[in-house]
């Protein structure tokens, strides 16, 4: 019986998310893990403007975690990085977890300045 994979759908025109998903690949050692490009996710149930500002994963129940949830879940799941991702669930982590998180996601482009030349890198505030 094959099982299921974490679905993580990353910025494929952005920087940052590339080296990001190249990383996670590289420690995937139980191959856990499938990185799909939101730009060929077909489906239907995120906006793409949501997709673009924080990293989604689908985890095999179909529970979504977003952001800072699905980054140290996926450490979770990566065994170099199990220590960490276990420190990322310590009570109270999360209040400072998720401000940085948003603020790295916000501020991506300019990680990514250098190669990140069509704007896909930069995410527009919706009020």
């Amino acid at each position: 019986m094959m099982k299921m994979k974490i679905i993580a759908l990353y910025d494929g025109k952005c920087s940052l998310c590339q080296r990001t998903k190249r990383t996670f690949q590289k420690l995937d050692w139980n191959q856990k893990m499938e990185w799909l490009s939101l730009q060929e996710y077909e489906g239907s149930q995120f906006s793409a403007v949501d997709l673009r500002r924080e990293l989604h994963i689908i985890l095999p129940n179909g529970h979504i975690l977003k952001g800072f949830d699905a980054v140290r879940k996926l450490l979770l799941k990566s065994p170099p990085t199990l220590i960490v991702g276990l420190f990322l669930y310590i009570p109270l982590i999360p209040l400072i977890g998720h401000p940085i998180y948003r603020w790295i996601a916000k501020n991506r482009y300019k990680f990514g300045a250098k190669t990140c030349t069509d704007g896909s890198c930069s995410i527009e505030e919706k009020n």
